[in-house]
């Protein structure tokens, strides 16, 4: 049995250098959607699992399951299915396939071949986000979590449910069997730890102490204890035969600590049983299971450690943060070997650089630089103290300009990407900003209510403007740099002089929210976007209603509430895109007014688009954390 396992590894790993996306090829066009050309950007990280010889770390993300040779780091595929985002993943013991549990809508668990990368199986019946998924060690079973309170047995010969197993009054986080197959354990948000029968689906024991929710449960490699990790701040061990609690591991009663563990995210045995490894907050600890003491602190993470687990050799362990992707420890020091970069939390806006080479996006508090010809991110801007809503370049490309949470407006020589000038007045978050065509003037816009005008030199603030309807969306400048749009909540456009600061005209209320407003290239027409894409040509004052999302089509149902999040058109003023809320790009012939493209391929919801300057690309960034390029048809 040992040789014919060792022969299916040997043959799988020789059979993974002509993997369709294997090493050799551009990741940033691995199954790429219909039409777009690259992304940039591999979203946002929701688990992780190493395959059971430890070459490669199988990552479940917003766009689906990366894979990563761990000793170089090195993309080897994407698998993409779920329509949405992928939350849990899982080697087989025999590593032929891996699984992949969806959320956001897909709660469909889909089973992949490993060698050759298609879908082999399609398991239904989860009715929300499926968190937990775990093969049996003899290969026959699949477990699953999530949501709906349920715990789901698969019997993989069939493809069909075996049991369902009820008893948690809430979601559950975590799944797991036992070494010999025979025992599942689970934790919920209800505070418990729950041992079943794997053959039968029955409740065997519910282990109770945690106060807060449990996030994770695992196995000791001998099946005799479980470990369980709670919000709570502590990690329980169990005896797996009687349920009694052996012990607690708690490290606010082991003496002061630099950062703080906060809550548990994460917990698994080692390998050889000896020591095990949690993970909260900002640190990793390593415990020995013996003493209940810890053995070693890693050093805090600011964005937070989601998930720790053990290499098969028990020689390295990998870390899931949330924003940053995944890190790789050496067991014995603790010394960091090796980060897989490129993941990124959700993107709320991007831009393009004048000259159509950078592509700047945010990634929480970050700003990150894009390199548009080798679609690799060339560096990282860190200044804010909360996530940036808006950035800008300069026309003379000489500054970037980003806009917080924080309530600042923050200028970055786009050369050094040094910061140049705080600019701050501002008394809530700032939802935008933009430079004046010729380069001098900085506009802002906020839920303070107020758009403010700033000298880009002095940083002096030369006017605040009032909106007394509500919160204000979006800004922008004429193509001359004599008036200013603003666009707020209450849907009102208005226009103001940007010399005097005084109010020109109100746009006839045709809009709910105003989410995102531009100018064409002439000057002579805005365009506005919330429940539906509204142009005003300023020179005749005639209201031309592009799209209205009540209207059915391609892409959309009757849905009130469906929402654009942004707008633009093209420089040579023949197309306009727009896209939201249900993860769609739509681009518009701006004379016909007829849908010349949809595009679709964003796991979540698009936040942002840009055209690039010569208007032959277009891009978009969405919560999933990416940004797709697509080309745009010449005619």
């Amino acid at each position: 049995m040992k040789t014919i396992f060792h022969t299916i590894i040997s043959v799988s790993m020789l059979l993974l250098l002509f993997f369709p996306n294997a090493f050799a090829q551009d990741y940033t066009k691995f199954n790429l959607p219909e039409h777009a050309i690259a992304r940039l950007g591999k979203g946002f990280v929701n688990d992780i699992a190493y395959s059971p010889n430890g070459t490669q770390i199988a990552v479940a993300s917003s766009i689906g399951v990366w894979f990563y040779d761990t000793n170089t780091g090195t993309e080897v595929s994407l698998f993409s299915g779920q329509k949405n985002v992928t939350r849990a993943v899982a080697f087989s013991p025999d590593w032929s396939t891996v699984a992949a549990g969806g959320g956001n809508g897909d709660n469909s668990i889909r089973l992949y071949d490993i060698i050759t990368g298609k879908q082999t199986a399609v398991l239904r019946g989860h009715s929300s986000d499926v968190h937990s998924i775990a093969f049996s060690p003899d290969g026959l079973l699949l477990v699953s979590a999530g949501n709906d309170n349920t715990i789901r047995l698969w019997d993989l010969a069939t493809g069909k449910p075996k049991h369902t197993l009820d008893g948690h009054k809430k979601s559950i986080y975590s799944v797991a069997f036992s070494p010999d197959s025979n025992t599942i354990v689970s934790g919920s948000v209800d505070h418990t730890v729950r041992l079943w029968d794997a053959n039968t689906g029955e409740e065997k024991k519910v282990l109770t102490g945690h106060k807060e929710w449990v996030k994770s449960v695992a196995f000791s490699p001998d099946g005799k204890m479980v470990a369980s990790g709670s919000y709570d701040k502590t990690v329980r061990l169990w005896d797996t035969d009687t349920g009694r609690h052996i012990k607690t591991l708690d490290l606010q009663e082991q003496g002061p600590l630099q950062g703080h563990l906060g809550k548990i995210r994460s917990v698994m045995f080692s390998p050889d049983g000896q020591n095990l490894v949690s993970s909260g907050g900002g640190q990793i600890v390593i415990w020995n299971i013996e003493t209940g003491q810890r053995k070693q602190t890693l050093p805090a993470d600011p964005n937070g450690i989601y998930k720790v687990v053990y290499s098969p050799d028990g020689k390295t362990f990998a870390s899931m943060d949330w924003y940053d992707g995944i890190d790789f420890w050496d067991t014995k020091t603790g010394q960091h070997t090796l980060t897989i970069k490129g993941h990124s939390n959700g993107i709320r806006t991007i831009a393009y650089s004048p000259n159509g080479k950078t592509i700047a996006s945010t990634c929480g508090s970050e700003i990150w630089l894009w390199d548009v010809d080798s679609r690799k991110h060339i560096f990282t801007i860190d200044g804010h103290k909360e996530g940036v809503n808006s950035i800008a370049f300069s026309p003379d490309n000489q500054l970037i300009a980003s806009a917080s949470w924080d309530k600042t407006i923050n200028l970055w020589d786009a050369d050094t990407r040094e910061q140049v000038m705080t600019l701050t007045g501002h008394t809530d978050d700032i939802q935008s900003v933009a430079f004046s065509p010729n380069s001098k003037f900085i506009a802002s816009a906020g839920h303070d209510q107020t758009i403010r005008l700033w000298d880009v030199t002095t940083g002096e603030e030369i006017h605040t403007l009032k909106e007394d309807d509500g919160r204000v969306f979006s800004v922008a400048f004429s193509p001359d740099g004599r008036t200013l749009a603003s666009g707020g909540f209450n849907g009102v456009i208005r226009l103001w002089h940007v010399s005097t600061g005084k109010q020109i005209y109100t746009l006839p209320k045709k809009n709910r929210n105003g989410f995102s407003i531009t100018y064409s290239p002439d000057g002579n027409t805005i365009i506005s976007t919330g429940f539906g894409i509204q142009c005003w040509n300023l020179e005749t004052g005639k209201h031309k209603e592009l799209v209205d999302f009540g209207d059915n089509m391609q892409g959309f149902r009757r849905i009130p509430n469906i929402m654009t999040k942004f707008v633009d058109m093209s420089s040579d003023g023949k197309f306009v895109a727009d896209g939201g809320e249900m993860g769609g790009i739509r681009l518009w012939d701006y004379e016909t007014g007829k849908l010349k493209l949809y595009l679709s391929g964003h796991n979540w919801r698009v936040n942002a688009g840009a055209f690039s300057p010569d208007g032959t690309t277009f891009a978009t960034a969405s919560f999933d954390g990416t940004i797709l390029l697509w080309e745009v048809p010449q005619q």
